[in-house]
């Protein structure tokens, strides 16, 4: 009777046919969970933890220098893998050849294909890709100059590997600040231990890790494909806020934007507001907006430039985001801390505001009102002036400095 009583209730809350839906999609996780009692197999998830510690074994290797990143499974859009896969680019046209090993599971059905995927969707590599999921696996690679972690997971891989010169640590955030205080904080934390040399997204990972774990550390800087961004003809004359909106991504702050946004709109409701980075449908939003969902990289420039303003809250590192917002011509807003103004530390590229939602209504009806003013030659040189190919320079002296 209990379970009627259920079932009439969400037909009265949602409608005959979506109410149906939903007793259906009830219905099958009963069954589901009645034939099949899954348990976590928490020993085989993080089987890695436990993998043995090799020192680097190796003291020459002739010939240029070859490195071996060891890479997290990844997907199309990945902004992490995006990042990596631009460094071995970048390094590569300097002469210095990457293979990749993916750890763990791999949504991909045999490396020509995960190769296929990078090579369409990503960047074109000469590079060779590997599985591996234990330690034999990691036994059977050769020779590198570099092994190479990109996670805290692949942490503990690069940790085993022995077949090498020297081991590396490509950091693009502090990782443990995506978790709560709990196992995998420490699981990530305790990989800064290691002993690798740090190649950081930035200084302000680069202070934390070498001040807090002793971890030598040397950064590099952001910038942005200037093919792909740069200032659109704005169609109209709308003011219009653009939000880096992702929920299941707890940095971002997706909720203290949309707060923020909602009391925007109630002091104007002559505002348009676009969100991306998600698909948002799923959420309940009382204001009109455009759910603009996962765009193409190609898409992305113009509708910048279409805005006015951009929120983009981060509460770790910076993001890609501002730099590329800002080419196309778009002011950018941000929470301000060490994490966000390293790029930007006399304030002039970006503007900042505390991250309540008070502050951040009034920092964007600041910039729609047209009262900030920017130092429009400081931002043209600095754009002008920044390069993906300066920035592999760096990496790439430091890493000759280790293996040479």
């Amino acid at each position: 009777m209990r379970k009627i009583k259920q079932a009439l209730k969400i037909l009265m809350d949602n409608g005959l046919i979506n109410g149906a839906k939903i007793i259906i999609k009830i219905l099958k996780r009963s069954e589901i969970h009645e034939l099949v009692q899954v348990k976590h197999d928490v020993f085989s998830f993080y089987n890695y933890i436990l993998f043995d510690k090799n020192e680097a074994q190796l003291k020459k290797i002739e010939g240029n220098v070859k490195l071996l990143w060891f890479i997290p499974d990844f997907g199309i859009g990945s902004g992490g893998h995006l990042n990596i896969f631009r460094m071995i680019f970048n390094l590569e046209k300097l002469g210095m050849k990457s293979d990749i090993v993916i750890c763990g599971y791999s949504q991909w059905v045999n490396e020509f294909i995960a190769k296929q995927t990078i090579d369409n969707n990503f960047f074109q590599l000469s590079s060779r890709i590997y599985f591996v999921n234990n330690e034999s696996d990691i036994k059977k690679l050769d020779k590198y100059h570099v092994g190479m972690a990109t996670s805290w997971q692949t942490a503990y891989y690069v940790n085993n590997f022995s077949n090498c010169i020297n081991k590396f640590y490509f950091v693009q955030d502090f990782e443990p600040f995506f978790y709560p205080r709990g196992s995998s904080f420490v699981f990530a934390e305790n990989t800064y231990k290691f002993g690798f040399s740090g190649i950081s997204a930035g200084s302000w990972i680069s202070t934390k890790l070498t001040t807090e774990y002793g971890m030598e550390c040397t950064p590099f800087s952001f910038s942005y494909d200037k093919e792909l961004y740069l200032k659109h003809k704005k169609r109209d004359d709308k003011k219009r806020v653009f939000f880096y909106a992702r929920p299941p991504t707890d940095r971002r702050g997706f909720e203290l934007g949309l707060f923020a946004l909602n009391e925007l709109y109630k002091k104007d409701a002559k505002v348009e507001f676009v969100l991306a980075g998600w698909d948002t449908s799923e959420y309940k939003i009382p204001f009109p907006h455009l759910n603009a969902g996962v765009l193409s990289i190609s898409e992305l420039s113009d509708l910048y430039s279409q805005c006015n303003v951009a929120l983009v809250l981060s509460f770790t590192n910076l993001s890609l985001l501002p730099l590329e917002i800002l080419a196309s011509g778009c002011e950018v807003l941000l929470n301000d801390g060490d994490n966000n103004t390293w790029l930007d530390p006399h304030k002039k590229l970006f503007n900042y505001v505390s991250g309540n939602v008070t502050d951040i209504v009034n920092g964007l009806l600041d910039i729609l009102d047209g009262t900030i003013e920017k130092d429009q030659n400081y931002i043209n040189n600095f754009l002008e002036n920044s390069s993906w190919g300066k920035e592999a320079s760096i990496v790439y002296n430091k890493l000759l400095e280790k293996v040479d």
